[in-house]
C-alpha cells in the first residue's frame, strides 16, 4: 500500500446509526442531494454499486471517496496495488464471501482481522465476516478499483480473465470452425452472449487445439463441486489437463453446443451433435455429447481423424500370419465376419480398414451405423434413427433391398439384428459387424444365446476377430527393460527356454509427456471356423471347450500376440499385462512354442532376500531429504524424526536419484538450488521414471518468487514451500502429501 500503510484504528466503533453510503457522502459535503437522487435513480436500472455509479457520472473519484470516508470515520486508508498479502490470510475469507461484500482480508493481529473495504459503512458485511471467521473485525477503506483488482488477483475464480489466460495452449495454430448451417436462435439470450465472448471462444479453441496436438481421442469437460476439470484421453489413458473456474461451465457448454448445432436451451436432457474444425490444414470431425450431472452439464468431445477412414488392414499392426487369415476371410463371397472387444478397442477402425480394402466400383457396399463416424467415398452409409423407426435391424432389412454385395452393421445388440444379419449372410451377402464379448470364442456362445441356431452359426460364420489396443513405446526414450521373476514366470509358457529374449520400455521424455509411450497398435486373435470347429459348435460346447479345440487348430490368444509384439520391441510387457494378461491355465500357451520350463529362471531359496516390512504393519514411513546445506539437512532430519519418520539424506540430485531407486522412499523433500543436479532436474528425472513416478515430492527454496514456484510445479512437484521453514506448517504439509499418496 503506498499512500498510507493500513493500520487498525484502536477501539474503532461502528456508527450508532447505520448510514447508507450516499447519505454519508451528502452529510460530509462530497456530493449534493440532487446528485444522490440521480445516482439512486440510475441504480434502479443498472446493477452497480452506488460508488461506481458516482464515478461513472464523473461527480466523484473512488480515491477521493475512500479518503473522505477514512477522514470522517477515523479509520485507516490505503492502496492495495502494491500489496503482497500472504495466502494464509486470504484463506481466512472464502471467495464467495469476499466477492459478495467486496472485501479483502489484509492482516491478522492476535485474534483480530483487518479487512480492506470500499464501503466501510456496510454493517451487514462486517456481521457476516465476524460470524464466518469468529474473529473481531477491524476496517480499512481503499478505492473501489483496488478492491476489484485484488479480488481478481487473490481470488482468481472471481472473473473470466484470470481463468482463461491459458498457459497450456499455443497461439501459433488455432482452429477454424467449419460452419454447416446458421447457429440456432434461442430465447436464452444470456447464454448466447456468454458463448460468444472472446475469452470463452479462445478457451474452447485452445482446449480443442491442444487435444489435437496431443493426439487425444476424447475431451472431457467436467463440472465438479468447486472447479471445472478438463481431461484428455491420450493413448487410451485419461489425463487431467487443467482446472478452471466452475462459473464458466455454462458459457463453455453453450459455446460447444453452438458449434455442434445443439439446443442451448435444453440443459436437463442429454444431447448429441457434430462439428468440424480445421487444424494445421486438416479437417477433424467432432462428435459432441452433453450430459446433465449434479454440478452442471458435462461435455464430451470425440475427435475423429479422417485419416483413420483411409486405413487398410496392413496399417493396424497384424502379424503376417493373422493378416493372411484376415485377408482370406474378407475375400470370401458370402458369410459373416465379427469383430469383438470392449468400447474403445478399435473395432470401428478395423471394420473401416476391411471395407477400404474391398471398396471398388465393382461392388455395392452399404453400412448402417450409430453414428456414422467417417464419410468414405464409394460407400453408402446410413445413420440409425430410432425416433424415425430406423434401428439396426430395420435399417439392415431396408438396405438388403438395395442390392448390396457387402453389408456392415455397426453392432449386433439384440436377437432381431442378429437373426437378420445371419439371414443376409445366408442369402449371398458378405456381412461385417461387431459384438461385445471378451474374446473370440465367447462370441460364438453369445450368438447362440441371442437365439441363432448352432447349425446357422457354423454354416454362416466365417471368422471372429478379437482385439484390444495397447500403447507403443516412445521411440525417443526407448531402453531395455529387466523383467522381474514373477513376470518371467507368467510369460514362460509363451517364450519357452529361449535365452535371447529382450524386452523394452520407455524411460519418459518430453516427446511422450514423460509417459514412455506414444501412439497405439492393436493386439489381435482370429478364430477361423475350420471343419472341426464347426462340428464343435453344432454340439453346443462352452467357450472354454471351444477354445481348447481352436488351440489345436492354430488359434492363439491376444496375450500371445501381445508378448510377440513386446519381443519385437514395439510395446511393453507391462502394457500386455494391463490390457490382455496371459492366462494361468496351460491351454493359453501357443501350440507352436516350446513350452518347457526354464529351471535356471527359478530363484533358489538362498537367493531370496525377505523384506521385514512386508511382514509387519508398523514399519516407519521413509522420507528422502535432499539439500546441499548440512545445517538445513540436519534440521529437516530432526523435524521428521520427531514424528517417527525414517529419514535418508542426500546432498545433491545425482546422489538422490540413486537412493530413490534403491531405497524406495515414500516421499522426497528436495532443495531447489544444488550442485551437479538441481531440484527441478531431479524432479523431472523422478517423475519420468516408471519406478519413482508416483512418489510424492515437496520442493523447498529460499526464493520467494512465483517463477521458481511454477518451474518446480511444472516439473512435477506435488507441493512447494519457501524457506525459512515453519515447523508446524512443514510437518502438516508432509502428512497431507503422504496421506494423499496412500
Amino acid at each position: 500500500m503506498n499512500d498510507q500503510k493500513i493500520t487498525p484504528a484502536n477501539n474503532v466503533q461502528s456508527p450508532k446509526k447505520a448510514l447508507r453510503l450516499g447519505e454519508y457522502l451528502v452529510n460530509i459535503g462530497l456530493i449534493d442531494q440532487e446528485t444522490l437522487n440521480k445516482a439512486l435513480e440510475t441504480q434502479k436500472s443498472v446493477k452497480k454499486k452506488l460508488g461506481q455509479i458516482l464515478v461513472d457520472m464523473g461527480v466523484a473519484d473512488d480515491v477521493i471517496i475512500a479518503k473522505a470516508l477514512a477522514v470522517r470515520l477515523e479509520i485507516p486508508y490505503g492502496r492495495l496495488d502494491n500489496a503482497n498479502i500472504p495466502s494464509d490470510i486470504i484463506e481466512l475469507i472464502p471467495a464467495e464471501l469476499a466477492q459478495k461484500h467486496e472485501v479483502i482480508p489484509f492482516r491478522k493481529r492476535g485474534n483480530r482481522l483487518l479487512v480492506a473495504m470500499a464501503n466501510p459503512l456496510d454493517l451487514l458485511a462486517l456481521e457476516d465476516l465476524r460470524f464466518y471467521t469468529q474473529m473481531p473485525i477491524d476496517r480499512a477503506v481503499v478505492p473501489a478499483n483496488d478492491i476489484t483488482s485484488a479480488l481478481e488477483k487473490y481470488y482468481p475464480k472471481f472473473g473470466f480473465g484470470e481463468n482463461l489466460s491459458l498457459e497450456f495452449g499455443s497461439n501459433e495454430e488455432d482452429i477454424e470452425l467449419i460452419e454447416k448451417k446458421a447457429e440456432k436462435q434461442t430465447s436464452l439470450r444470456e447464454l448466447q452472449d456468454l458463448g460468444g465472448l472472446p475469452p470463452i471462444i479462445k478457451f474452447v479453441n485452445s482446449v480443442i487445439s491442444d487435444a489435437i496436438k496431443l493426439n487425444a481421442s476424447d475431451i472431457h469437460i467436467e463440472p465438479q463441486e468447486k472447479s471445472l476439470v478438463v481431461r484428455y484421453r491420450i493413448d487410451g489413458i485419461m489425463r487431467e489437463i487443467m482446472r478452471a473456474d466452475k462459473k464458466i461451465n455454462a458459457a463453455v457448454a453453450s459455446r460447444i453446443k453452438i458449434m455442434s448445432n445443439l439446443d442451448i436451451a435444453i440443459k436437463r436432457k442429454p444431447q448429441d451433435g457434430k462439428a468440424q474444425v480445421k487444424h494445421g490444414g486438416k479437417i477433424f470431425d467432432l462428435r459432441v455429447s452433453s450430459l446433465p450431472t449434479s454440478y452442471g452439464e458435462k461435455i464430451t468431445i470425440r475427435i475423429l481423424d479422417p485419416a483413420t477412414a483411409q486405413l487398410n488392414p496392413r496399417d493396424l499392426g497384424f502379424s503376417e500370419k493373422d493378416l493372411k487369415s484376415l485377408m482370406r476371410a474378407i475375400n470370401m463371397p458370402q458369410g459373416i465376419i465379427l469383430v469383438t472387444g470392449p468400447t474403445g478397442s478399435g473395432k470401428s477402425s478395423t471394420l473401416y480398414a476391411c471395407l477400404n480394402k474391398l471398396n471398388s466400383p465393382e461392388v455395392n457396399i452399404i453400412t448402417v451405423e450409430d453414428p456414422v463416424e467417417f464419410d468414405v467415398a464409394g460407400i453408402n452409409q446410413v445413420q440409425i434413427n430410432p425416433s424415425a423407426g430406423i434401428t439396426f435391424a430395420k435399417g439392415l432389412r431396408s438396405i438388403l433391398r438395395q442390392d448390396p454385395d457387402i453389408v456392415m452393421v455397426g453392432e449386433i445388440r439384440d436377437q432381431e439384428t442378429a437373426v437378420t444379419a445371419f439371414q443376409a449372410a445366408q442369402t449371398g451377402h458378405l456381412v461385417f459387424s461387431t459384438l461385445h464379448t471378451n474374446d473370440a470364442p465367447s462370441a460364438v456362445v453369445r450368438l447362440m444365446d441371442l437365439g441363432i441356431d448352432p447349425f446357422l452359426v457354423s454354416s454362416s460364420l466365417i471368422a471372429v476377430l478379437g482385439q484390444r489396443l495397447v500403447r507403443k513405446i516412445c521411440k525417443f526414450c526407448k531402453a531395455p527393460d529387466n523383467l522381474n521373476s514373477e513376470q518371467l514366470e507368467e510369460i514362460g509358457p509363451y517364450i519357452g527356454n529361449r535365452k535371447d529374449v529382450a524386452f523394452w520400455k520407455g524411460k519418459g521424455c518430453e516427446a511422450c509427456q514423460h509417459t514412455g509411450y506414444s501412439g497405439r497398435l492393436g493386439l489381435f486373435e482370429i478364430l477361423t471356423l475350420t471343419p472341426k470347429l464347426k462340428d464343435t459348435i453344432s454340439n453346443r460346447l462352452s467357450s472354454e471347450q471351444l477354445k481348447k479345440v481352436a488351440l489345436s487348430e492354430g488359434y492363439h490368444a491376444m496375450s500371445y500376440d501381445g508378448i510377440q509384439k513386446a519381443l519385437e520391441g514395439v510395446t511393453t510387457i507391462e502394457e500386455i499385462f494391463r490390457v490382455a494378461p496371459p492366462e494361468i491355465t496351460g491351454e493359453s500357451r501357443s501350440p507352436d512354442v516350446d513350452a518347457s520350463l526354464n529351471e535356471d529362471a527359478i530363484p533358489k531359496d538362498e537367493d531370496i532376500v525377505e523384506d521385514e516390512c512386508l511382514l509387519r504393519t508398523d514399519c516407519p514411513t521413509k522420507i528422502l531429504v535432499v539439500d546441499d546445506n548440512l545445517v538445513v539437512l540436519k534440521l529437516l532430519r530432526h523435524l521428521l524424526e520427531s514424528q517417527d519418520y525414517l529419514v535418508i539424506t542426500a546432498q545433491n540430485g545425482v546422489e538422490a536419484l540413486k537412493l530413490a531407486s534403491t531405497e524406495d522412499p515414500d516421499m522426497v523433500v528436495t532443495d531447489y538450488v544444488m550442485p551437479e543436479m538441481d531440484g527441478v532436474a531431479l524432479i523431472k528425472e523422478l517423475k519420468g521414471r516408471k519406478e519413482t513416478r508416483n512418489i510424492p515430492i515437496m520442493m523447498l527454496t529460499a526464493k520467494d518468487e512465483e517463477e521458481s514456484e511454477l518451474e518446480g510445479l511444472d516439473a512435477g512437484a506435488d507441493d512447494y514451500l519457501t524457506k525459512p521453514i515453519a515447523r508446524k506448517r512443514f510437518l502438516a504439509r508432509v502428512a497431507r502429501l503422504l496421506k494423499r499418496s496412500v
